[in-house]
Formats: C-alpha cells, sequence, structure tokens
C-alpha cells in the first residue's frame, strides 16, 4: 500500500512534488484506515496528470530492469524536465513510503542522472501488533558506487558491491533482487510486481492476458465472462479461437518461401503445423447469433473489458493501479461502478490502491450529506505554471468544507486547473481575416 510519494525533474515536473495517499481526519471514515484507496487527479489538458503517473510508474520500471536489463553503459531513462539550461546535467529524484507484503512499512528513494544513481538508501520501520516503530532499521545506503550496509542487511554484501561498481546505472535494490536477498524481497516485490500502469485506450496490452486466460479455460476467464456479460454490453458470451488463415493463401506464401528464399519444405511444413495463434470472439444473441471479432466490437466493450481483467487481478491482492484518462471511452455510470469496486472492503478486501487521471467531473459532483464517490481529500489537481513546469496539489490546500461540491466549484474555476479557452475570439479573428481577403 502507498503511503506518500515524492518526485523531481520528471518530465514536466521541475521542482519536487509531494504527493500522499493519507486520508484527512476531517473527510475519513476509516474503513480502510489511515489510507486511501482512490485518488483522482484532475487538471487541463497536457497539464502534467499523466506523467504524474508515469513518473511513479518509472520509478517501478527502474527497480525492476535497472539491473535485469541493458549493460554498464545503458542510459538511465528518467526523463528530465527539458525546459531550461543544462537540464541534463540536474539529477532527478524519486521516493516512495508503503507498507510490503510482509506487513512492514519502508521508505525507499535514490537520485539519478543520464548515467549514474547518485544516491540511494532502503530503510525499514517495524510494524509490531498495530504500532509502528518510531525509529528507522536502514537497511542500506549508497553514495555513488560506495554502498553501506546496515546491521540487519543479511545477505552477501560483496556481491553486491561489485555489481554496483561494474553497473554504477543499476539499483542496489535490484541487484540484491537479482542476488536472492530476502531481507530486501518485499520492497523489491512491492515495485515489480505491486504496480500496473494502464490507460483507457490500452487493450492492446491487456489482451494478451486475455487471451491466455480463455485458451486455458481458467476460473479468470469465467468470472470475466459473467462480468461482461453483466454490464449489458448485448454480449452472450466470449471464447478464444484460431485465428482463420485462407489455406490458398498460405500455401502460396510457403511456395514463395521455398522457390525465392530456398526454405526447407520439412521446416517450413513443421513451422506452420505449429498450433496457431488464437483471438478472442465475441456471441451477441439476437433473433440469431452471431460471433465477432476484436475489429467489430466498440472501443467502449473492449476498455471494459480491460478494466474488468485488470480489477480482477488486481483486487485479488494489495496492489496500486495506476490508469491514465479512465473516462476515455466508458459511460460515466461504468468509470462510477469501477471506482466503487476500490472503495467497498467487499470487493477490496485487500485494501488495494487505484490513481488515475479524469476529466469527469460528475464523480466529485455532489455536495452537503450526499453520499460521495470521492471525498475531497482523495481529489488532486494539476495545472502548468506560467514557466511551462507542471504543479500538483490537493484539494485540501484550499480549505474546503466537507459539505462543499468539488466538482461544481472546480468547474467554475475556483480551484484552479482548468483550461482557460481563448479560442472563441480567435477563431472569430481568423474568420473575419478570411474574409476581408
Amino acid at each position: 500500500m502507498l503511503i506518500d510519494f515524492s518526485f523531481s525533474n520528471y518530465r514536466s515536473f521541475k521542482d519536487e512534488q509531494s504527493f500522499s495517499m493519507t486520508r484527512d481526519t476531517r473527510f475519513s471514515d476509516g474503513e480502510f484506515g489511515k489510507q486511501s484507496t482512490i485518488t483522482a487527479v484532475y487538471g487541463p489538458n497536457a497539464s502534467g496528470k499523466s506523467n504524474f503517473l508515469k513518473a511513479l510508474w518509472t520509478m517501478a520500471t527502474l527497480v525492476r530492469t535497472s539491473y535485469s536489463q541493458g549493460d554498464a553503459t545503458t542510459s538511465i531513462p528518467r526523463d528530465p524536465f527539458l525546459l531550461r539550461s543544462n537540464a541534463r546535467g540536474i539529477e532527478s529524484m524519486f521516493f516512495a513510503d508503503f507498507l510490503a507484503s510482509d506487513g512492514q512499512r519502508y521508505q525507499y528513494w535514490f537520485r539519478c542522472d543520464d548515467k549514474t544513481i547518485l544516491h540511494e538508501e532502503l530503510s525499514l520501520f517495524r510494524i509490531i501488533g498495530d504500532r509502528l516503530s518510531t525509529h528507522s532499521t536502514r537497511l542500506f545506503s549508497r553514495n555513488g558506487s560506495d554502498v553501506d550496509f546496515g546491521g540487519s542487511f543479511r545477505g552477501p554484501k560483496a556481491q553486491v558491491r561489485k555489481t554496483i561498481e561494474l553497473r554504477p546505472n543499476s539499483l542496489v535494490l535490484s541487484a540484491a533482487a537479482a542476488a536472492g536477498i530476502e531481507c530486501t524481497h518485499a520492497a523489491f516485490e512491492f515495485f515489480s510486481s505491486g504496480i500496473a500502469y494502464c490507460d483507457a485506450m490500452g487493450f492492446s496490452d491487456e489482451q494478451p492476458l486475455i487471451i491466455s486466460e480463455f485458451n486455458r479455460n481458467t476460473r479468470f476467464s469465467t468470472h470475466l465472462q459473467q462480468l461482461i456479460r453483466y454490464a449489458d454490453f448485448g454480449i452472450d458470451s466470449i471464447r478464444s479461437a484460431p485465428v482463420n488463415t485462407d489455406p490458398i493463401m498460405l500455401d502460396s506464401f510457403k511456395e514463395q518461401l521455398k522457390t525465392q528464399l530456398g526454405a526447407d519444405s520439412e521446416k517450413l511444413d513443421q513451422l506452420f503445423d505449429a498450433p496457431a495463434a488464437t483471438e478472442l470472439r465475441f456471441e451477441h444473441r439476437g433473433e440469431t447469433t452471431a460471433q465477432f471479432g476484436v475489429q467489430n466490437e466498440s472501443q467502449g466493450t473492449l476498455a471494459a473489458l480491460s478494466f474488468f481483467s485488470l480489477a480482477l487481478r488486481q483486487l485479488a491482492r494489495p496492489t496500486v493501479t495506476l490508469i491514465d484518462e479512465i473516462d476515455t471511452s466508458l459511460h460515466p455510470t461504468l468509470v462510477e461502478e469501477f471506482i466503487r469496486l476500490f472503495t467497498d472492503p467487499e470487493t477490496n478486501p485487500h485494501g488495494s490502491q487505484i490513481i488515475f487521471t479524469t476529466h469527469d467531473a460528475s464523480l466529485i459532483n455532489t455536495s452537503g450529506a450526499e453520499d460521495r464517490l470521492i471525498g475531497p481529500d482523495q481529489v488532486w489537481l494539476v495545472e502548468k505554471t506560467a514557466s511551462g513546469d507542471s504543479e500538483l496539489y490537493p484539494v485540501t490546500d484550499l480549505n474546503v468544507r466537507r459539505e462543499e461540491n468539488i466538482g461544481k466549484n472546480y468547474l467554475n474555476g475556483i480551484y484552479g486547473a482548468i483550461p482557460k479557452p481563448s479560442f472563441h475570439m480567435m477563431f472569430a479573428r481568423i474568420m473575419e481575416e478570411d474574409d476581408a481577403s
């Protein structure tokens, strides 16, 4: 479970930004304790909302891949803020405070430039019963290639030190995971498998997993089929089936490979006789039934299928899900129901979290004693400054009241972070100039 996240010098964000999932006691119902399970991020187009999500995803990706991929010459994909002089010479920072799968609380941070991890540290705050230790236990700290291990670190220290000397672009946490060091496993796992990122148009990323589940006829595929049927898309069933291939075209292609490239006939037969690729088929029922492929289904249907698949996986264990533009291609009612999965302990028994960007103000357009899907302390805003850099801040910084209609006030510009379109007058001027020419 994510508690706090900070970062600096990443994409459109120049200065350090601080984000928290900790709830404000004025608005919290306490169902999931002190940490929120949802956060909605609002702001104009190109304000930096997506970059905020990608900052956390980049941190997770660097932890997962900095040692396993590339070599000592591989650049660190940190994407610094470029709208200033000497942009590449200024380091970037990433920090996370989180509860890991072992039930303990960790703080982990690192600073880097394009080639080197400059500083890195992992600390543990032990939780005994319901009490959090006020003193941290440092597992390791690093300054350049010099790594210092704390007394609680158990594992081949010399091996990790040697790795960092040879791979200055690799994180100690990544190298320790590769070495199978148990005391850092939970912290590594939080980033490597506990965080997922997707956007509303990301069906192509989710589709291989969905096809695999239907190929194996798993309980997951059964549940997914139940959900898509219940959502009333007119789909009676889903299944996987071999991709249709024209046998005449296939024989012609094999013949070309033989005659033009001298391909071996026996090997070609073995290759093309291998199990065929599969695809999803959607059965619709009316006066009769018909099956359609993915290309004949709407973007809304595919987006819903992706979200259902994602939710089934993410709610089955403690996770953090990042979704960019959750309202794209989905009806507002579906968006609301999807978010509610994370707010109800019955559907979210492990306290999984979702952080999403959206333009849909109806999600926060409530006031007074109305049932709120999203509380004021679960809304964050992003906007660009005059210098072209992004700033992230919570609505609660603006002294909102518990009964305040956040959505209405947001659309009226009271909180900032809304588009300031002036193109109507510009269009009028352009039309006038065209008529005069």
